[in-house]
């Protein structure tokens, strides 16, 4: 039956508010804890210390940052965790995980030293750079860090995805979805090959539902979680495939990157003004912006800055999840009955299973959410279908 508006029954009403509730908390906890713990060791002199520390045992700057920079990460690391735990335990508690902490753990630690490998390089290259141009290193780290960030989102589902998850040619689990997505695929005119569709076995860790487009060129892919492929009719499911499709269509991963690199941009010109200001003081004991002592600060103004432009970010993606669903009425017109309506099923389908509130605070939606609200969505589906001709 299709809905006129997204409700839940007030016992799921109530768990939903919990839960996202209990989400909010874990968003801002972890940024203002990892903030806190980032000026505490400025304020206490830890980044200097540990540099001696690293430069009394080599003279080398390679080997001194992986003498610094994985401390320095797994202290921030245990920052957050506190709060990851809690998330982990509400998202237990509300049926939304699966996962043991067991698996868990191991998936959090796979987690850090992934981060920990990654970011000592990206350390080293910072700091060489710096060092070879203390005037232009905002300009160099910049223009070097845009073939590492393609890299990473081509790599993304090719390496680090498969470490967290299982995956499954769609071809070979769910035969029968290959000829209505072919038919999705033919009314959007786009190609994509048989091998580059994939569902993800979710269900070994989570109940939610979800479907995403990722990669990168030749790595792109659409996945669609086990989870959705249960939960969903064929036609609910087609119109879940179609918004997928849509970003897969209309290149928002490329926008995403240019917009990204954009923004890093201005980040790294006004981070350079910013740390210049405050080495001119001589405070923290840094010696200058090339020092390994200065990687707190200047990972301290990252993540300033990225909580600041969150509002924005967040709006440039709720705009394109909503272009994909235009998208996904307007491809699925003539493969499924009722577009619309089948939209909106679905939409209270993935709200019920991933309590998402129907009414949640309009500042909250524009600071932290990807999406467009849940009903915003549905309603959006229905009116939609009213149009249709």
């Amino acid at each position: 039956m299709t809905p006129n508006d997204y409700t839940l029954p007030p016992d799921v009403y109530a768990k939903a508010v919990a839960f996202a509730h209990a989400q909010y908390a874990v968003y801002f906890g972890v940024t203002a804890s990892t903030l806190l713990v980032l000026y505490l060791i400025l304020r206490l002199r830890l980044g200097p210390r540990l540099r001696d520390f690293a430069e009394r045992h080599t003279r080398h700057l390679p080997l001194q940052t992986v003498l610094f920079v994985p401390p320095l990460l797994l202290l921030l690391a245990l920052a957050e965790l506190p709060w990851i735990v809690f998330a982990h335990n509400i998202s237990l508690r509300f049926g939304i995980s699966v996962e043991r902490w067991g698996p868990w753990l191991w998936d959090w630690t796979k987690d850090q030293l992934i981060t920990i490998a990654i970011g000592t390089v990206l350390a080293w290259l910072f700091c060489a750079i710096v060092r070879r141009s203390p005037r232009r290193y905002w300009l160099w780290f910049w223009l070097a860090s845009l073939p590492l960030m393609l890299a990473g989102v081509y790599l993304a589902p090719l390496v680090l995805d498969p470490m967290f998850n299982r995956f499954e040619p769609l071809a070979h689990t769910h035969p029968d979805l290959v000829p209505p997505i072919e038919q999705v695929l033919k009314n959007g005119r786009v190609e994509i090959p048989a091998n580059h569709l994939f569902e993800m076995i979710a269900s070994e860790k989570t109940n939610a539902l979800n479907a995403y487009t990722t990669g990168f060129g030749s790595s792109k892919r659409v996945v669609l979680y086990d989870t959705i492929i249960r939960k969903e009719p064929l036609p609910e499911l087609m119109t879940t495939f179609g918004h997928e499709l849509g970003h897969y269509a209309l290149n928002h991963i490329p926008i995403g990157l240019a917009l990204s690199a954009a923004m890093m941009l201005v980040g790294m010109y006004v981070g350079y003004r910013i740390v210049g200001a405050v080495l001119r003081r001589a405070v923290f004991g840094i010696r200058d912006a090339g020092d390994l002592a200065a990687l707190p600060l200047f990972i301290l103004l990252a993540l300033a800055a990225s909580f600041l432009t969150d509002p924005l970010s967040n709006a440039i993606s709720r705009m394109m999840e909503h272009q994909a669903d235009v998208y996904s009425l307007e491809v699925t017109d003539g493969v499924i009955p009722s577009p619309g309506e089948a939209a909106a099923r679905a939409f209270q389908i993935e709200g019920e299973t991933d309590l998402a509130v129907p009414d949640p605070n309009p500042l909250l939606v524009w600071w932290t959410y990807t999406h467009p609200p849940v009903r915003d969505r549905l309603r959006f589906a229905l009116a939609w279908e009213r149009r249709r001709p």
